[in-house]
């Protein structure tokens, strides 16, 4: 790795636009030397550069992005700025180049070079919204600004998020408030050091004075620079269902397989797709098999290979999301990255409760994107995608260079028939290997968080044999451990995440005391007290001092004996997997964050921004109190080591956000639902 330099000169030596070599821009400004012309040779009297960059417009066929600039605002103020992702990115802060840093990662000053090809854009792409075709997209308050290089040597693509309209901006006015832009700089960097894959975020810059109208009152606007390896989603493909164009198409997808997935180094060529003609996970006790004689596919090509890649990440992240209770609350196609990145935070949460019909979006009153929808909805997201590329996994070789020759119009019947037919497949292997992968990886991370190793590896089964066995451990774990305790939490409603952590922190051993003289002595007081809230646990000591006989006929005491019931089977089927318990609890620690950011914990810190210091956030030189931001980054940077949570900061509300108790008070401000408007 080598040394970190300034950001200045990262731009000046290394710095491009993998985009603008690539892809195809909007015809309204066709290339790099009009755009730098209309921003060089700009005047305040010509307003040609503002409508050429910042007014809607459905774009042309086959473009890939606009170009654009970050609107100017009056005033930027730093909020906080990420010194671990300036070290992930490989940048040093010298005061030197400081104030240029800031600006630049504020959209204040902007960076473009004709030789290096570097220029801001905004993304095109269309998606589907609440399952409805929502028509063009596209970055409608986003603009990327460079791609550079981080510490481990790979691309990222670094943007701002509220920094005005784009061509993409449809009816909104390209800005962002200081609420929303909070909560999604805190949750990408909280979510990628959880180990969830994420975009990441680096700076939060105030816009004093600029406001944005929402939900019928003004709040104050800020600007988030984020970056990740691709900004690119699966709406990118669905603007090509909108609007066919197969050049286009072609044209995005060889860029995605050669430029964001490095010409398919990583692509699952170690194992067949036609392993997956079957459903390892059904959902009844019958196996329905695909025909292996009609549907075997042949002649597998790198757009096969590509589709299954993105279907396969994303299979992951969801089983990452599921693991640890993470709701996104928006996952509309073009809220799905093509690289399976948690990506565009808007009502999003952590399950505070296992609930599983839970949906932290306080629009989506069908529950379409609960809890437990969030597997079936990516992979109707990922079907889509599909869809649009039916084409490029529907074809031979052969037949794909006489389509492109041809065009649509030219497809015959019995070509389009095969394609159909082809592509069909293609979907419904791979919606099976979605649920094997997915399925299997959820079960690996719950049994790490529950300090148990199942020991198996997804990634390096390539036979029957080896896909067969890891489907068996999988199922017998689910059946056994992971179904059962999730029905116990679902009942007692005790914290999620806490849980994990209690249980992780229970040093006994865990066993079933046989020469208990009842149900509730064959389990330690302590033990127990990690399933139940302790009026539950109170009430069960009750019962069994009192006699089960009165209380038996009530409701309450009937429900707690079933679940005391629960707990002892559970116990028994757990410790019989537990090989050594200090080996547990160091494997448990290492996937059981201490820290997360719950919704309430962001709300305070957003009220004391925007509440206690509201006065002074309109002000450019006012000072700002940020140290609950700070203290917030930096606990959600080490979830799993508190000694570098910098205790001369705010103690205090270390031991307030990291309280493990089933207190009443916690519980009264958890699962709280939110709006899409940011």
């Amino acid at each position: 790795m080598c040394e970190p330099h300034s950001l200045i000169h990262v731009l000046k030596t290394q710095s491009t636009s993998k985009i603008i070599q690539k892809l195809t821009p909007d015809k309204t400004i066709s290339n790099l030397s009009q755009a730098i012309s209309l921003v060089e040779n700009y005047s305040p009297t010509d307003k040609t550069r503002y409508d050429s960059f910042h007014v809607p417009r459905q774009v042309n066929s086959g473009a890939h992005f606009a170009y654009n600039m970050p609107m100017k605002r009056d005033h930027y103020k730093l909020l906080i700025l990420s010194k671990y992702a300036m070290n992930d990115l490989n940048l040093s802060m010298g005061e030197e180049f400081k104030e240029d840093t800031i600006k630049i990662l504020s959209g204040n000053k902007v960076f473009y070079s004709e030789s290096q090809n570097v220029f801001p854009y905004s993304l095109a792409y269309a998606g589907f919204q609440f399952g409805q075709f929502a028509g063009q997209l596209g970055d409608g308050r986003l603009v990327n600004l460079f791609d550079i290089k981080d510490k481990r040597n790979n691309w990222q693509t670094l943007q701002v998020k509220g920094s005005g309209l784009t061509a993409f901006s449809r009816f909104g006015d390209g800005k962002a408030v200081l609420r929303s832009s909070v909560r999604e700089f805190i949750m990408s960097e909280a979510l990628y050091h959880i180990g969830i894959p994420s975009t990441r975020a680096i700076q939060l810059t105030l816009l004093p004075g600029t406001k944005a109208m929402r939900n019928g009152k003004l709040e104050p606007c800020a600007v988030v620079c984020r970056f990740s390896p691709s900004w690119i989603r699966l709406g990118n493909f669905d603007l090509f269902r909108m609007r066919p164009n197969l050049p286009g198409l072609i044209q995005l997808t060889d860029f995605c397989i050669d430029e964001v997935f490095n010409k398919g180094g990583k692509f699952p060529t170690n194992i067949d797709i036609n392993l997956f003609n079957k459903d390892y996970f059904p959902d009844s006790d019958v196996k329905i098999s695909i025909s292996p004689e009609n549907e075997k596919i042949n002649d597998i090509s790198k757009y096969d290979l590509f589709y299954r890649h993105v279907v396969n990440l994303n299979a992951k992240t969801v089983a990452y999301w599921q693991s640890y209770g993470f709701l996104n609350g928006v996952l509309n196609t073009d809220n799905t990255s093509i690289m399976g990145l948690s990506i565009d935070f808007g009502p999003f949460n952590f399950l505070d409760r296992f609930e599983p019909d839970f949906t932290p979006n306080h629009d989506d009153s069908m529950k379409r994107y609960s809890f437990q929808n969030q597997p079936d909805v990516i992979w109707w997201n990922l079907a889509q995608m599909g869809q649009a590329i039916s084409v490029l996994i529907g074809c031979n070789k052969n037949q794909l260079n006489d389509i492109i020759s041809s065009g649509y119009e030219g497809m015959t019947q019995d070509v389009e028939t095969k394609l159909v037919k082809r592509a069909n497949s293609v979907l419904q292997h791979c919606s099976n290997e979605y649920k094997y992968r997915f399925t299997s990886q959820y079960a690996i991370l719950m049994s790490k968080r529950l300090g148990i190793e199942l020991n198996i590896d997804v990634e390096t089964a390539t036979t029957q044999h080896e896909i067969n066995r890891i489907s068996e451990v999988v199922q017998e774990f689910c059946d056994s451990i992971i179904e059962p305790l999730l029905k116990i939490l679902q009942r007692t409603k005790i914290d999620y995440n806490n849980f994990f952590l209690n249980l992780q922190n229970h040093s006994s051993e865990i066993v079933i005391l046989e020469d208990g003289s009842n149900d509730l002595n064959k389990l330690s007081q302590e033990y127990l007290s990690i399933f139940l809230t302790p009026t539950q646990l109170k009430h069960l000591n009750k019962m069994y001092k009192e006699g089960m006989r009165g209380h038996n006929q009530n409701g309450e005491s009937r429900f707690l004996k079933e679940i005391l019931e629960d707990i002892i089977e559970w116990t028994h089927s757990f410790s019989r997997l537990i090989t050594n318990n200090e080996e547990r609890i160091s494997l448990a620690k290492k996937h059981n964050p201490l820290f997360i950011p719950r919704s309430w914990i962001l709300d305070e810190v957003i009220e004391d921004l925007t509440v206690r210091q509201k006065d002074q956030l309109a002000d450019p030189n006012a000072q700002l109190d940020t140290s609950l931001l700070d203290k917030l980054l930096t606990m959600s940077t080490f979830p799993y080591d508190s000694s570098k949570w910098d205790h001369s900061l705010l103690q205090e509300k270390e031991i307030e956000w990291t309280y493990l108790s089933h207190s009443p008070e916690i519980m009264a401000k958890s699962m709280k639902q939110s709006t899409c408007s940011s």
